[in-house]
């Protein structure tokens, strides 16, 4: 699956987050949020996405960094941050 990030109207960078103004909506990001909504300003497919998270983030130590970075995808997607394109 490849995932890409809304347009947004407006962005904010400050010590490693972002604000972004997207879709009528303000939402503040996370680090890692944040690197995953820079990274996707074009098309990502998601295992690319979870490879250069760990080479920026390192290996979670609770899960696979696949599926971490899959959770974080499907939230970035309820927010309205990505879509799967």
């Amino acid at each position: 699956m490849k995932v890409q990030r809304w347009e947004p109207t407006d962005e904010l960078f400050h010590d490693g987050e972002v604000a972004v103004l997207i879709r009528g909506s303000v939402v503040r990001l996370s680090a890692l949020s944040t690197a995953i909504y820079t990274l996707t300003e074009q098309p990502l497919d998601v295992d690319e996405l979870s490879r250069e998270l760990q080479s920026r983030f390192g290996v979670p130590p609770d899960s696979s960094t696949l599926q971490k970075t899959k959770d974080a995808v499907a939230e970035l997607i309820r927010f309205g941050i990505l879509h799967r394109v």
